[in-house]
């Protein structure tokens, strides 16, 4: 299994202009600049946004809608460093999904397993991130999915894009990813100013 590691993130909404971080990054120097100079507009928008903690039906519902955008891109093939429809590689498929509640995630799997606090295997929920290494005993994270469904025990469904399949849908507890599995991270503060586009 290739790594999915880009050296060039691309972060970018579906009916948007793609965007390099090093643009992103100038975005926000911009509206920081903006703020500085005492535009309200901005500092009020800024304030409410960091201020609100979502109820559990609302955290469901973006949860939900992440999934959604995952499987959107269900059959896409894998490109290395890919966050389109005309490719995609795992962690950009992480990436692009949690774009659709305004969440930007780390551009690599490794970085994305410390984005949450880690979750015991039989205790997943959707939503959840999990990580696997390339072989099986290793301990270097390699490849990112999401849980999109909690079906049992030993049926848990997630999403990633594989190298040679694309976007898919896999169980967890198959053998082969139980061989490689690493750990499973719960992502924290949906909503909140750290993880939200400023």
């Amino acid at each position: 299994m290739a790594s999915c590691q880009s050296s060039q993130p691309v972060f970018s909404k579906r009916g948007e202009p793609y965007k390099s971080a090093r643009e992103i990054a100038q975005a926000k120097r911009q509206e920081r600049k903006a703020r500085k100079r005492g535009d309200s507009n901005t500092r009020v928008a800024s304030k409410d946004r960091s201020s609100r903690t979502p109820t559990p039906r609302a955290l469901g519902e973006q949860i939900d809608t992440v999934i959604k955008a995952a499987r959107s891109y269900t059959g896409t093939p894998y490109k290395w460093g890919g966050t389109t429809r005309v490719g995609m590689d795992c962690s950009g498929l992480l990436c692009t999904s949690f774009q659709s509640i305004d969440v930007i995630l780390p551009r690599t799997s490794e970085e994305q397993s410390r984005f949450g606090a880690e979750v015991a295997i039989d205790e997943v929920r959707e939503g959840d991130l999990v990580f696997f290494g390339a072989t099986k005993n290793s301990r270097t994270i390699t490849h990112v999915g999401m849980v999109t469904e909690v079906v049992g025990k030993d049926e848990v469904k997630f999403i990633h894009a594989s190298t040679s399949l694309g976007v898919i849908e896999n169980n967890l507890f198959a053998d082969h990813f139980q061989n490689i599995f690493i750990k499973a991270v719960r992502p924290q503060n949906f909503g909140q100013t750290a993880f939200t586009k400023q």
